[in-house]
């Protein structure tokens, strides 16, 4: 015998919350992401490894440092990056990318997409996966 419809939409509604937990309790580490449509040599990413720490490419010059995750949220502590020179425009890209990693306050991922937040709950980017368009 079929299931109700009315069934179906309560079953769906209850277990809605739940898929919404899993999505905020993904465990960062181990993987990498990077802007979209960013590609070749200067594509800017950010990677966590094991142990809290944290590391990637600026678009100019590598960083890295630590970070915190818990729960969903999200805390990258002060960065230390190279200090090569490049062209305006990209120091600026740069520049703001270091300043969007320090306003981070939590996380939502969704498949291969990390949407990182700020403390108001505000989207401030959104980075796929790393090797996930494979």
């Amino acid at each position: 015998m079929p299931m109700p419809r009315r069934w179906f939409a309560a079953a769906f509604l209850l277990l809605l919350p739940a898929a919404a937990a899993l999505a905020h309790d993904v465990k960062l580490e181990g993987s990498e992401w990077g802007f979209v449509g960013d590609s070749g040599p200067q594509a800017r990413f950010v990677s966590f490894a094991g142990e809290g720490r944290i590391f990637g490419f600026g678009g100019c010059n590598r960083f890295s440092g630590d970070y915190l995750q818990s729960d969903g949220k999200l805390m990258i502590k002060p960065l230390a990056s190279t200090r090569m020179a490049c062209d305006d425009a990209q120091m600026k890209n740069e520049q703001a990318f270091f300043d969007l990693l320090g306003k981070v306050t939590a996380i939502h991922v969704e498949h291969t997409m990390l949407m990182m937040l700020d403390q108001g709950g505000a989207q401030l980017t959104t980075l796929m996966r790393r090797g996930a368009e494979e």
